[in-house]
């Protein structure tokens, strides 16, 4: 800490104050968030940005928005259910997903704000994927001083895809899962019927971010995972890694099985019910435009002073929507279906 406060007093010393006149926009600006993929339902969110002085009456409700693949108009519908994060968005449900080397064109406009445009090419598909998984033990975070006591229990899933890395490409992962409910000996059939109702309910599983790559290591504090939402879950974004002739992918996940129930009825032998978790690993390759819209809010977020002076390096930020603001891409899909690992769970019982 006594370090920090050096290096910040040495700052304040030598540093200087100079005006610089930089261009502000006098009206709000279109602003659009949209991940496309091959299935339907994929969201386009828009907001009204607010101009650096002054503000904008504008609502994104006066937007006309139009979509198109290949230059044929595509279907969107608005989504009168959405609740938007930001007050004053508004959300439109594409009607068809878009297969990969599709061009998709995106324009929205306002009779008050600049006009916007966007264009992306839903990237090539992703080749045959070999996916395995296994038990890896790693230290929490990555704090010095660490003990056994520190070491977690996590499943790995591995991804090798038939295809040489580009450095310059990057993909994107989510693991979903639903619970099921094993037993053991007579479940009693009211209690069994409150399990079998609620089983097989999908969520996304929350990914590990900092899982270690070889037993009992952490992934170093440089190399910071990014993260994006894309239908409805958290997708983190990560580049593929050469193994062999392929690349490999890696994501990491707790592994569950907890003992719901022991009890017994009626006199006879006890019984066990079982929370277990069966999953479906989704891959994606993302278009060029995304990665680099994900890039720069990345860097954005994550190079400030670690005791939050003020002070950061000068850094970039990328938007391919043209006149406007925000993130239009697309990704092409690969998806396990949905499976149990079976002969890990007994090691895994809570």
């Amino acid at each position: 800490m006594k370090r920090y406060i050096y290096i910040a007093a040495v700052l304040l010393a030598v540093s200087c104050e100079k005006e610089v006149d930089f261009p502000a926009d006098e009206t709000g600006r279109i602003y659009v968030e949209a991940i496309l993929g091959e299935n339907a339902g994929n969201r386009i969110n828009l907001i009204v940005s607010q101009p650096a002085f002054g503000s904008e009456d504008t609502s994104a409700e006066d937007i006309a928005l139009n979509l198109k693949a290949d230059g044929e108009t595509v279907a969107i519908v608005r989504d009168l259910d959405y609740v938007p994060d930001v007050e004053g968005g508004i959300s439109y449900l594409v009607q068809e997903g878009f297969q990969p080397g599709q061009t998709l064109e995106l324009e929205a406009q306002s009779s008050d704000l600049p006009s916007v445009r966007a264009v992306t090419t839903v990237p090539a598909p992703i080749p045959e994927v070999k996916l395995t998984h296994r038990e890896v033990l790693t230290y929490k975070d990555n704090e010095p001083g660490q003990t056994m006591n520190s070491l977690v229990t996590l499943l790995e899933f591995h991804l090798l895809i038939d295809e040489k890395p580009d450095k310059d490409e990057y993909f994107g992962i989510q693991i979903c899962r639903r619970t099921v409910y094993d037993t053991v000996g007579t479940v009693p059939g009211l209690v069994w019927k409150s399990y079998k109702d609620r089983s097989g309910i999908e969520e996304y599983d929350d990914l590990y971010a900092d899982a270690g790559r070889g037993e009992g290591n952490a992934i170093s504090s440089e190399k910071k995972e990014m993260f994006v939402l894309y239908d409805g879950g958290e997708m983190m974004v990560i580049p593929a890694e050469a193994e062999g002739e392929g690349a490999a992918v890696n994501a990491y996940v707790y592994p569950t099985k907890n003992r719901l129930v022991n009890a017994s009825y009626g006199g006879k032998d006890n019984y066990e019910i079982y929370e277990v978790y069966e999953y479906n690993v989704r891959l994606y390759r993302l278009s060029p435009e995304m990665f680099r819209c994900l890039k720069g809010r990345y860097i954005i977020n994550n190079s400030r002073v670690p005791i939050h002076l003020g002070f950061s390096p000068v850094t970039y930020t990328y938007t391919n929507v043209k006149g406007g603001l925000g993130i239009f891409g697309a990704v092409s899909e690969y998806e396990s279906g949905w499976f149990r690992i079976r002969g890990y769970e007994e090691k895994w019982n809570i």
